[in-house]
């Protein structure tokens, strides 16, 4: 007797939140915005959005356009991620100026469905702003809660530097017109 083979080895599938980390879905380079430059692909993607995930965890995020146009306009520091899939554009075109304004590098990733999964919200997300000061947390009596909070900062802080020197380097390549 033969037996088939997909019957043998049933096929492993993945959860909707493995395919939102893995970034298994593709969108189709019509549905990014035009101006959605420098953009991350593959690896710098997957570090601006692990950055976006322990900035969520560590109280450094800014989510949406009004939060982050604050941010910006009150001189906070950070980068800024903005979601290429959005639509009507003229929501987010202000803030690549705005960005370069300031002095604050900017990155475009190319979902918001992405972007609001690893910012910790059920919601698609047009952009965050991963500030380099975060929230100051009241840590009650413990030491152990304290070694913890500083663990986790300082690999933010280490992360954070690491995907900056990237979204510079993506930056410089870009030619402007």
């Amino acid at each position: 007797m033969d037996v088939d083979a997909s019957v043998a080895e049933p096929k492993a599938k993945k959860s909707k939140k493995d395919k939102a980390e893995d970034g298994e879905k593709e969108i189709p380079a019509e549905a990014l915005a035009v101006i959605a430059s420098p953009l991350a692909v593959k690896k710098t993607g997957k570090h601006v959005l692990k950055l976006v995930k322990k900035a969520s965890k560590t109280r450094h995020l800014k989510r949406g356009v009004k939060e982050v146009v604050k941010s910006i306009r009150k001189g906070e520091k950070g980068i800024v991620v903005l979601a290429a899939d959005i639509s009507p554009l003229d929501i987010l075109t202000h803030l690549p100026l705005l960005a370069e304004e300031a002095n604050c590098p900017y990155i475009w990733v190319n979902s918001k469905e992405a972007l609001g999964t690893a910012s910790s919200t059920k919601r698609p997300t047009s952009c965050v702003m991963v500030a380099k000061a975060g929230l100051k947390r009241k840590v009650k009596e413990g030491e152990k809660e304290k070694e913890g909070i500083k663990e986790a900062e300082e690999e933010f802080q280490t992360a954070y530097s690491e995907v900056e020197k990237e979204v510079v380097e993506l930056d410089e390549k870009v030619p402007t017109y």
